[in-house]
């Protein structure tokens, strides 16, 4: 074998055995799949129809235009490179990445552009040109970095500033990407106040759309050109998409103007990218969304409200919680206090079944009554749990507390009289009646992908996993498997 290939493969070992690959057997599979095929010469099997069926399981008449998941998975495959290069394998002397618009991979040695000879014998020593160039390199960017960095600390400031004028339900402006010439352009803008009041109501992650829709429009209509407002109303209207009753069509239109108004008018502004993650996981165009979302990160690595909805639009939808949980504990160390962040935690430690773990998180939170309701059930107290959730504004979960508790009787009253549709699925749930429970689920079709998806990772629906009715359910609404 020749030495090229035998570093290649030992590359791709290091690769499956660091912390981002050994317990994802999705995403290691993938890897293996292509990587292999490359130093085979079969890159022509690397195609999206071939992954789909030899990664993924699809049929033998896969069709990629109908169900994206090898796309999907691709956006993630190479995030989590990224990630891997970015970290612990900074100092790995072959790189593996995976180019943006095809799938096969690019291997190469760490220290040289070429893609790697798999067929030759030996690696060229390097030389004292190959390490002079990098070095070099590195030194410049390092210096670029710093100048960058010092000339950003006058606007990072006014973002520490803005957060002392935090309200205590909503989240203050994120401005930490900005030029000092940018942030006085907006402070300045006969716009600002106004997107200020409808701001301070916002609340990453939940689906109440408590946010003032009028007052966005006002703010637009005094200043056409004030982005943030823009992404506000982007937000806005998305929540408004996935109400029941709602008329999604007209509020996923509007939202995805707005949205996409708001990134042409600042493509730099963390709220515009953020804004159009939440847009395109509305849509389901997951990759997409995630390229959105991290980018509105990388502006705005601090401010948790990007990290929030991408964890609660994105990665909780598809089945991420493990990702999505790093996320928002990353949230958690930008903002402690914060009773979203808070709330978000225990939710999410919640789905990953850590209910003694999410009750710190929950009392610290805004309305604990319902997270702390669910965390006694998933402990198994029943009793307790009823208790306290008859202090809560939903009956919901008192329905789902009903029918594990055996008071099938009580449950089904609650059915009779609910009207929403998330409302009898749990009731259905607690009951495990898995026919009932899947057609309150098909009503919930219309409220979207990430309405849908976050339900389905509730740990109360657990029993309905391995069922074919989820997973055809996951492809109607257009989940990735």
């Amino acid at each position: 074998m020749a030495q090229a290939e035998s570093e290649a493969r030992e590359q791709l070992e290091r690769i499956l055995s660091s912390p981002g690959f050994v317990h994802n057997e999705r995403q290691s599979q993938f890897l293996r799949f292509v990587v292999e095929r490359k130093l085979e010469s079969r890159d022509n099997e690397l195609k999206e129809s071939v992954i789909g069926t030899e990664v993924f399981g699809r049929p033998p008449d896969y069709n990629p235009k109908r169900d994206a998941i090898v796309r999907t998975e691709a956006g993630r495959l190479r995030a989590r490179l990224a990630e891997y290069y970015g970290n612990g394998g900074k100092r790995d002397p072959v790189l593996i990445e995976l180019p943006k618009g095809g799938y096969v991979p690019v291997i190469r040695a760490a220290e040289s552009q070429p893609e790697l000879r798999i067929t030759s014998a030996a690696r060229p020593a390097a030389s004292l040109v190959k390490v002079a160039i990098p070095l070099l390199i590195i030194f410049g960017l390092g210096l670029l970095w710093t100048l960058r960095r010092n000339a950003s600390v006058t606007a990072h400031g006014w973002a520490i500033k803005q957060s002392t004028h935090r309200s205590a339900d909503g989240y203050a402006p994120q401005r930490g990407a900005m030029n000092s010439q940018r942030v006085r352009r907006y402070e300045a803008s006969p716009a600002y106040n106004l997107y200020l009041q409808a701001r301070s109501a916002y609340h990453p992650a939940q689906e109440i759309p408590d946010n003032d829709v009028d007052v966005y429009r006002a703010a637009i209509a005094n200043d056409p050109a004030f982005a943030p407002a823009y992404s506000g109303l982007a937000a806005a209207y998305a929540f408004a998409a996935s109400r029941p009753k709602g008329d999604r069509t007209n509020s996923l239109a509007k939202m995805t103007a707005a949205a996409e108004r708001a990134v042409q008018i600042d493509p730099l502004l963390p709220e515009a990218q953020n804004a159009l993650g939440v847009q395109y996981a509305r849509l389901g165009l997951w990759e997409e969304a995630e390229r959105s979302f991290r980018r509105a990160i990388e502006l705005e690595p601090d401010a948790p409200a990007a990290r929030l909805d991408f964890a609660m639009n994105m990665l909780v939808p598809t089945g991420w919680i493990g990702d999505a949980l790093q996320q928002i504990r990353l949230a958690e160390q930008s903002d402690p206090i914060s009773a979203d962040v808070q709330a978000t935690l225990a939710y999410i430690l919640i789905l990953a079944g850590q209910f003694d773990q999410a009750e710190e998180h929950c009392r610290k939170s805004r309305n604990s009554t319902e997270c702390l309701g669910r965390i006694r059930i998933g402990q198994g107290r029943l009793e307790e749990a009823l208790q306290i959730l008859t202090k809560a504004q939903s009956t919901r979960y008192m329905g789902y507390a009903y029918g594990r508790a055996g008071r099938r009787k009580d449950a089904e009253k609650l059915a009779a009289i609910s009207g929403g549709a998330l409302e009898r699925v749990l009731i259905y749930a607690g009951l495990q009646d898995k026919d009932r429970t899947f057609e309150a689920l098909d009503r919930m079709v219309e409220l979207g992908p990430v309405r849908v998806g976050r339900t389905l990772a509730f740990p109360e629906l657990a029993f309905l996993r391995g069922d074919p009715r989820v997973k055809a359910l996951a492809q109607k609404v257009g989940l990735p498997e």
